[in-house]
């Protein structure tokens, strides 16, 4: 994969506070991203949900999407051998986030952690910050 530096984000030299992902999450992604060869990194966002305003997605990117033309908005890193593009207007809802990878008997889920969040709905699908 061509390497363009143009939209690359380096956590450590900006200001921006970046997200942690645990070791749980970090194998699930890697298991997914590496599941079908045209999987090449993943794409995380909020979208407008529930009664609280927003939920959090996550997507895996395809490398046919990669072949389109880039968002210029879009920001791209890696976070342990994880690609994760970011839309430059969704970064300040992500700030700060961790993200875990939870397994309670046969329910398995990515589970988002803000500190950040001022209300959440009671299904625990939907938030709001401040």
């Amino acid at each position: 994969m061509k390497k363009n530096n143009i939209n690359t984000y380096f956590p450590n030299k900006n200001k921006w506070k970046g997200i942690s992902i645990t070791e749980n999450a970090i194998k699930q992604i890697l298991f997914l991203i590496n599941s079908h060869s045209d999987n090449k990194g993943i794409r995380l966002g909020i979208k407008k949900s529930g009664c609280a305003g927003f939920r959090y997605t996550m997507k895996l990117i395809k490398t046919s999407e990669l072949k389109k033309e880039k968002n210029k908005e879009e920001i791209t890193f890696f976070y342990k051998n994880i690609l994760i593009y970011i839309s430059s207007k969704e970064m300040p809802f992500l700030e700060g986030i961790k993200i875990d990878f939870i397994k309670n008997n046969i329910n398995k889920i990515f589970k988002f952690y803000n500190p950040k969040l001022e209300k959440f709905c009671g299904c625990g699908e939907s938030f709001s910050i401040n």
